[in-house]
């Protein structure tokens, strides 16, 4: 039973694409994980079994060894992989932006984690298994970014990070913070855990401690 995460075991135009959403997703504050490139038969019928594929899918077909036109991803946040369906919607549309065709489109089978090459669904299951190919996917290129553009880039990924879930290891450490005064949190009282600290915030944060240490 084979089933592999690697990109590298995709066809080299659709990694290309793959790695090209990794980068563009993260520009926006979004940490994806790739969970499974291709897959041997053993494995799909384990799957199908399971109820994890379609019902009858007992084949791999854009997932096969032979084909490598198809991966399935998950948010990287631990305990969080797959409970984030906004997570899941904008990794979606920026894989359509890149030609891939996103799993959470479809009707009768929604599978949000899939994204495959399939010449914009030109070509169907039974081709890939019958060895007929979709042609190469065009490359993504970048266009030149504009100041506005980056800026609003910048704006929107600092919102993202703000917005995600502190890590376990921090909690101990963030309760005394807290208790003590020294993370306040903005007019909503969000704390931004994951945001970037500006030299204006540590100058607080330094004559809040100050204050704690003198009982002021």
């Amino acid at each position: 039973m084979r089933h592999s995460r690697s990109i590298s075991d995709l066809r080299a135009d659709v990694a290309e694409n793959c790695r090209a959403l990794l980068m563009l997703a993260e520009r926006e504050g979004l940490s994806v994980l790739v969970t499974e490139t291709v897959r041997d038969a053993e494995y799909q019928r384990m799957l199908a079994e399971k109820g994890y594929a379609a019902k009858g899918a007992v084949t791999p077909s854009f997932h096969a060894e032979h084909a490598g036109l198809a991966f399935d991803i998950c948010k990287n946040e631990a305990g969080h992989e797959y409970d984030d369906p906004a997570f899941f919607i904008r990794v979606g549309e920026i894989g359509k932006m890149l030609g891939f065709s996103w799993g959470g489109d479809w009707g009768s089978f929604p599978d949000r984690p899939h994204f495959q090459w399939d010449a914009g669904a030109a070509y169907t299951s039974a081709m890939i298994r019958a060895k007929r190919y979709p042609p190469p996917m065009p490359r993504y290129e970048e266009e030149e970014m504009t100041q506005q553009q980056f800026d609003a880039m910048m704006e929107n990924y600092l919102k993202r990070l703000a917005q995600q879930t502190p890590a376990g290891w921090s909690a101990e450490a963030r309760a005394w913070a807290e208790k003590n005064g020294l993370i306040a949190g903005d007019e909503a009282g969000n704390k931004q855990y994951r945001s970037f600290l500006t030299r204006e915030q540590m100058a607080v944060l330094m004559q809040r401690y100050d204050a704690m240490q003198h009982g002021k």
